[in-house]
């Protein structure tokens, strides 16, 4: 048997047992894939995150992250939970207060990320890429089936559109709330149509200074609901830029999401869109983060 000593931090959220939760091992160079598997699966929290050194020598670190039940290439609020995790030891340099960046190697390519320690917070923010999607308003009527939804429920003002998740906006915050989906059908539906997961998503929102509130569903990954989905909000921020949504000043639109509160998980998203001759040109995502629990795991040899 050997040891492995791992964090439980809630990402979006300075408050514990508030945000997403995310297991974090800050250093799994020593662990097979099939140790990191089991233990996500013991975790049994939507992602675990397991620190390794780069394999790539443009990177400086690398992270893989595991479901209970299998790898993903990116996750938002694990990243999130491993950065603050390793600032908070002082890791990777960053035993002092200050900004720290960082080029990390993951599944979906090289991501840059900044880290902030100032005042005794931790703030993090993570670069995503900028993915192309396509409208598919002909979803709308399974939507209605697999969201126990009615039509006029649907805001028609914004297109559903779908690239590795399906974007799909609704009018009001009621509706998002006391939404009860079929997680059976759901998971068929996502499956059927090639689909990491699905955000349902409206303008109105609880903070008056936010833009959008979401809820995530992911039954076929083994997660029905995410509490804070950080990856889900990078292609929406482009997403409600397309469609008008956002107030671009200079370039640049830095906004708050909201999430998870909808399950007693309150959790808050800061993302900034930078935009040039009209086009998304990069997104970054990120929030602060609170350790919760931390200790050492027993894992089979």
């Amino acid at each position: 048997m050997m040891k492995v000593r791992i964090k439980q931090v809630d990402a979006f959220t300075t408050t514990p047992h508030a945000g997403n939760p995310a297991g974090v091992v800050n250093d799994g160079k020593n662990l097979t894939e099939q140790q990191m598997q089991s233990i996500a699966r013991e975790m049994n929290l939507s992602e675990t995150a397991f620190v390794l050194p780069a394999s790539k020598p443009d990177a400086d670190l690398r992270i893989r992250w595991f479901t209970p039940t299998m790898e993903v290439p990116i996750c938002g609020h694990a990243t999130i939970a491993s950065f603050h995790s390793l600032a908070e030891d002082g890791k990777l340099g960053m035993a002092k207060q200050g900004k720290y960046r960082f080029r990390l190697e993951t599944a979906s390519g090289i991501l840059p990320v900044e880290v902030t320690k100032e005042d005794g917070l931790i703030s993090v923010m993570l670069g995503l890429k900028i993915t192309p999607t396509e409208r598919v308003t002909h979803y709308k009527i399974d939507l209605v089936r697999v969201l126990n939804i009615s039509l006029s429920e649907f805001e028609s003002r914004i297109p559903i559109v779908r690239g590795d998740y399906l974007y799909v906006p609704v009018k009001r915050l009621h509706t998002l709330f006391t939404m009860k989906p079929n997680f059976l059908t759901m998971s068929n539906f996502l499956s059927g149509r090639k689909l990491r997961g699905m955000c349902i998503f409206t303008t109105e929102t609880v903070d008056r200074g936010s833009v959008v509130h979401s809820r995530f569903f992911a039954p076929n990954i083994g997660i029905n609901e995410d509490p804070v989905t950080g990856s889900a909000h990078g292609p929406l921020a482009v997403h409600l830029f397309e469609s008008g949504i956002l107030d671009i000043q200079n370039g640049r639109c830095i906004f708050q999401g909201e999430q998870g509160d909808a399950i007693g998980r309150r959790g808050r998203v800061t993302v900034e869109l930078n935009v040039e001759d009209n086009k998304p040109t990069s997104v970054k995502i990120g929030g602060n983060a609170v350790t919760v629990l931390e200790g050492e795991m027993l894992v089979h040899e």
